[in-house]
Parts: C-alpha cells; sequence; structure tokens
C-alpha cells in the first residue's frame, strides 16, 4: 500500500467512526415527573413561584397559564424559564394568588421547538395572602438602556438545536469531523486535478509510470471517500440523524434544500465521474477524451465557491477561480514530490518540471490574488472576529508560500533549464524545496476548511454595512395591548433579525420570537430568547450571531409576550432561487 493510502485511509476511517457517535434527535410527546406545588396538594398561603419537572428535555419557550376561583380568573405569571438541567420549568407568581383551587396549563415543544405535548395539574390555596408584588425576574442577554420613544440597539441569542451557523452554508457549521471530511475531500480533489493539469500540460509520459498510475488511483480514492463522508456528515447535521444512516445517499435529499447542500452531492458525483480518466489514465493526453477528463474535475472545483448560501457573484465568480488556480499549484506539487522526483531519471522528468513551473506561476498568484478578494468580500476589514484571527494566521502561511514558491521557480529556471536529466543531487535539492512549499499548503488548505465553521463578519453586515432584510411583519394583540414589528433575511441560512416593539408602551417581559420549520421537513426550530427589552426599542441580530434556518418553505413565526401568543404568522423562506405566490398568512392571534 503506498504511504499517502496508509495515512490517509485510517484518518477518514477514525472520523467517520467519531461521527458514528451522533445519536438521532427525539421527537416525543412529554409529560411531567413532578410539580411544585404538587398536583392536588392544598398550601396554606400564595407559593412565590411555580415548579414544573418533565421527563424529558423541554424546548426554550414553553407556556404556562393559571387561573384559580370559581369560574377561573387568570393569574399574573412572569415568563417560564428552563432551568440548565432542560427538564425543570419555573415561573414566578407576579400577585398573590386568591384563595380557593388554581389550576395550571402548560404547553411544550421538544428541542427541535416540535410540540411535544399539553397539560393540567391542580392545587389548593388555604387563606388569602397579604398583596404584595413580586418582582420580575431580570435577564442578562444583553442591556437596551431605551427610553420611551428611543429605541436602541441590542445583539440577543438565539436557541435551537441540530444545526447551528455554517455553515457548509445551510446554516450549519462545519465543525468537528465535518470540517475534517471536507478537508479530506478538497486535498483529493487538488491532488487530482493538479495531477491531470500537469501531466496534459507537461508530462504525457507521465501516463506510463506505474507510481503515476498509483497516485492517481489514491489521489481518488481520497477524493471520493473524503467527499462521500463529508455528504454525509453535513446531512446528519442539518436533520439530527447519526452519520451511519445519513452515508446512505438516499437520506441526502434532506440538504438539497439549501445551495451548499447541492453543491456537495454534485460534487460527489462529478468526482465519481473521475474514475472514467483514472481507470485509464492514457485518457488525460488523448485529445479526443481529454474534455471528458477536465470537464467534471473542474465542476467538482468550482462547487467549493458554493460554500455558504449569502455569497453572491463576486464571491461565486472569485471563489471557482480560486479554486481552480489552488488545485493547478497545490496538486501539481504533490504530484512532482509523490510521483515525479521520486529518484533520478531522463529528460522527461526535467520536462515535467519545468512545465509544472510555468504552469504553477500564474496558478499561485491567482490564488493569491482571488484569496485577497475573498478576505475583503468575507471580513471587511474586521480582523479582530474568530474568521478574522484564522484568516490572519492563514495570510502569514500564504506569505511564506509564496516566499518559498518564488524561490524554488527560480531554482528551476536556473538548474532545471541547463539540465537534460534529473540527476540525484538535483532531485534532492528540488524535492526538499517543493516539500516545504506543499507543507505550508495543505496546512493552508486545512485552515480553509476551519473558516468554513466561521462567520465572517463581511458577510454579516449585508450590503454595505446594512443589514440585508424583508419589509417588515406586523404581530398585533389589541387584548395584550402589543404591537411588535418583525423583519429578517427570510432566506436559507444566516439570517439578520430584527425586531422592533411599538407597544406596549411599559411592562415588556418574556419576549420571544419562535421559528416553528415547514411541515414536512427535517430542519430544526430557532427561538430568539431571551430579547431584553422592556419596552419600545429594537434588538438586532448580525449573521454572525448564528441564526440560521435550514429549509426553504413557510415557516409559522410566533411571537410571545409575557407567556401569552401576539400573533403568529406563516412566511415564506427562499431558497435563493424561487418565491412563492404570498409571503404571509396570520394564523392566530
Amino acid at each position: 500500500m503506498r504511504p499517502a493510502l496508509r495515512w490517509s485511509l485510517p484518518l477518514l476511517l477514525a472520523a467517520a467512526v467519531a461521527g458514528l457517535w451522533s445519536s438521532p434527535a427525539a421527537a416525543a410527546d412529554n409529560s411531567l415527573a413532578g410539580t411544585n406545588p404538587e398536583n392536588g396538594s392544598s398550601v396554606s398561603v400564595s407559593p412565590p413561584s411555580l415548579s414544573l419537572d418533565f421527563v424529558k428535555p423541554v424546548g426554550p419557550s414553553p407556556t404556562l397559564q393559571m387561573t384559580c376561583g370559581d369560574p377561573g380568573v387568570p393569574q399574573s405569571l412572569d415568563k417560564p424559564v428552563v432551568l440548565a438541567n432542560g427538564t425543570t420549568v419555573t415561573a414566578n407568581i407576579l400577585t398573590p394568588l386568591p384563595k380557593g383551587q388554581c389550576a395550571v396549563v402548560w404547553i411544550v415543544t421538544d428541542v427541535n421547538l416540535a410540540p411535544a405535548g399539553t397539560g393540567s395539574f391542580t392545587f389548593t390555596v388555604q387563606a388569602d395572602t397579604v398583596a404584595t408584588t413580586a418582582a420580575p425576574s431580570t435577564t442578562t442577554a444583553g442591556t437596551i438602556g431605551s427610553t420611551i420613544a428611543t429605541p436602541s440597539t441590542t445583539i440577543v441569542t438565539t436557541t435551537g438545536t441540530g444545526g447551528g451557523s455554517s455553515s457548509d452554508g445551510s446554516g450549519q457549521s462545519s465543525g468537528g469531523p465535518l470540517g475534517l471530511f471536507r478537508f479530506f475531500s478538497v486535498l483529493g480533489m487538488c491532488m487530482l486535478f493538479g495531477a491531470f493539469a500537469v501531466i496534459a500540460y507537461a508530462w504525457p509520459e507521465g501516463v506510463e509510470y506505474i507510481t503515476t498510475i498509483r497516485y492517481l488511483r489514491t489521489a481518488w480514492g481520497i477524493a471520493v471517500g473524503g467527499t462521500f463522508v463529508y455528504v454525509g456528515a453535513l446531512t446528519a447535521q442539518q436533520t439530527g440523524n447519526g452519520l451511519g444512516g445519513s452515508l446512505v445517499p438516499t437520506a441526502w435529499a434532506d440538504v438539497l434544500d439549501s445551495t451548499p447542500g447541492k453543491a456537495a452531492v454534485l460534487r460527489f458525483l462529478f468526482v465519481a465521474t473521475c474514475a472514467y480518466s483514472v481507470v485509464r489514465p492514457d485518457r488525460i493526453v488523448d485529445p479526443a477524451s481529454r474534455l471528458m477528463v477536465f470537464v467534471p474535475s473542474t465542476l467538482a472545483l468550482v462547487t467549493l465557491a458554493f460554500s455558504r448560501d449569502e455569497f453572491g457573484l463576486i464571491e461565486w465568480a472569485a471563489g471557482s477561480v480560486h479554486a481552480v488556480a489552488m488545485a493547478v499549484w497545490l496538486g501539481g506539487l504533490i504530484l512532482l514530490i509523490r510521483a515525479v522526483l521520486i529518484g533520478p531519471g531522463e529528460e522527461d522528468l526535467v520536462r515535467a518540471v519545468r512545465g509544472f513551473a510555468r504552469l504553477s506561476a500564474p496558478a499561485l498568484w491567482a490564488t493569491v490574488l482571488t484569496g485577497a478578494v475573498l478576505l475583503f468580500e468575507l471580513d471587511r476589514g474586521h480582523l479582530g472576529s474568530s474568521h478574522g484571527l484564522v484568516l490572519i494566521v492563514k495570510t502569514l502561511l500564504v506569505s511564506v508560500m509564496v516566499f518559498v514558491g518564488v524561490a524554488a521557480r527560480q531554482f528551476i529556471h536556473q538548474r532545471a533549464a541547463r539540465s537534460d536529466e534529473m540527476t540525484v543531487p538535483l532531485v534532492t535539492r528540488l524535492r526538499r524545496a517543493l516539500s516545504i512549499e506543499a507543507l505550508v499548503g495543505v496546512v493552508v488548505l486545512a485552515l480553509t476548511s476551519w473558516l468554513l465553521a466561521l462567520s465572517p463578519p463581511g458577510l454579516a453586515s449585508g450590503d454595505g454595512g446594512n443589514l440585508s432584510l424583508k419589509a417588515p411583519h406586523t404581530f398585533s394583540n389589541p387584548a395584550l395591548g402589543a404591537n411588535v414589528q418583525l423583519s429578517f433575511t427570510e432566506r436559507v441560512g444566516t439570517n439578520d433579525v430584527r425586531i422592533e416593539v411599538i407597544t406596549p408602551i411599559t411592562g415588556v417581559t418574556g419576549l420571544t420570537v419562535n421559528f416553528l420549520p415547514p411541515a414536512g421537513t427535517l430542519a430544526t426550530g430557532m427561538a430568539i430568547d431571551p430579547i431584553p427589552l422592556t419596552g419600545p426599542g429594537v434588538a438586532v441580530l448580525s449573521k454572525d450571531t448564528g441564526f440560521a434556518l435550514g429549509a426553504p418553505g413557510t415557516w409559522t413565526v410566533q411571537v410571545l409576550l409575557g407567556g401569552a401568543e401576539v400573533q403568529s404568522q406563516q412566511i415564506y423562506v427562499s431558497d435563493g432561487t424561487s418565491s412563492p405566490a404570498t409571503s404571509s398568512t396570520l394564523v392566530g392571534g
């Protein structure tokens, strides 16, 4: 077994085994394990709070409603809070309860915001309590500092499960095994395409060498294996299922709702098609079959430019050139090290090195220039973010790579141009210099895979630094005296969100916005909670906070105030390529 195969396949296998620890997300009706006060019990005076213990974890926005007496009179409760254990819900009682029987009705979702059941319990207050006002609970999620008629802005947190940000563009982060699989996928594609380019352009004799044939098969194995498990891991991340079941291609339909998901599936198909060239390497140098060699391999690399839903025409164009140029440079380097410079040889080895030098010089500069364009588009000068800091390290390594690459090309022009054969000293010096350059390139490639797990500030800021938002939707409830306006990007992937409270003027507590996924999809719900507004004001989430919607279709958006529903609306979320006939329908309020 070739050394490259010996170190690459075990790593792929180990990463795949690590991903198998993912377990499917549970979704079933929940039930009470206990309450305080206990169901059916009697208490001497009004308790200060309610506590409900559930059998299974509950979602971030449970609903509690309480009435006392006959007929039942609604009682004031603070916003229910889910404790850190995930199964206990508590709520302060804002005004003392009157004497008599009280009934508490609860409604909960699961951690994916899917309905998980409803129920009730009762208890009896034996005596009236002296009326006092309990202080409402406070939140530390952020500060507004707003006054009436003076809106202010804050960044609030989001809660949800399954995805996170992305990521890989589907609104999902590329962490853990997902990033590792992507690294192997891209590395294999670079090795394959770079070899195709060097062989076709400068080394047609290479197809006659057994080392070249083995190299091509190894590169294709890494590319197709890495891409296969990458698509499976992406499916597992978006659906919440385990990696084992997500490796079945029939499960991949769940990632086709997003542009990065479609790109990943197409990438696997294009890489698999490259077997046409690997089985018969002579097709690489045959003009009649060369088109079938380069079309699928080039398209596989171009799909890398569609790794984020937020990308536009500039990012797609720069990313496509960046991926192809990088593959020519890095893949050609690895071919020289693993198949050409393995020992002394005849004049064809010298021609291969010269041809690579001519081919890689423009490819190297194209990689650097398009990388600079992407740097500006993604970060817009905000290098203090996590994405920016990793990008700084990557830029430093690219500088080292360019320095070593330029020095290596100068040496090739000076020494290889005067040599008719590949001597042992020449092989040794070239292999050492090019190995350093290739090693730095592989590290840069690993950092690129890491960067896809982070949210770039440039994309978060939208167009020209302004949030990319649709027209606001108004959620109103006259009975609650509430009027809330909500606008968001309304596209699959990470979204900008703006929430503005118009009324009530004071006493706003427990403001929550739930996003419930379209029926028939496996996308996870998202909740914006807590929103630290106490009166009229504005709360804003930018894309880099990781708020992501995982599927196109009609989402149910629910606004809650103090645990009571203000209104729900059905709002269409686009995949960026289509739009619905209608965009919003009231479903409650």
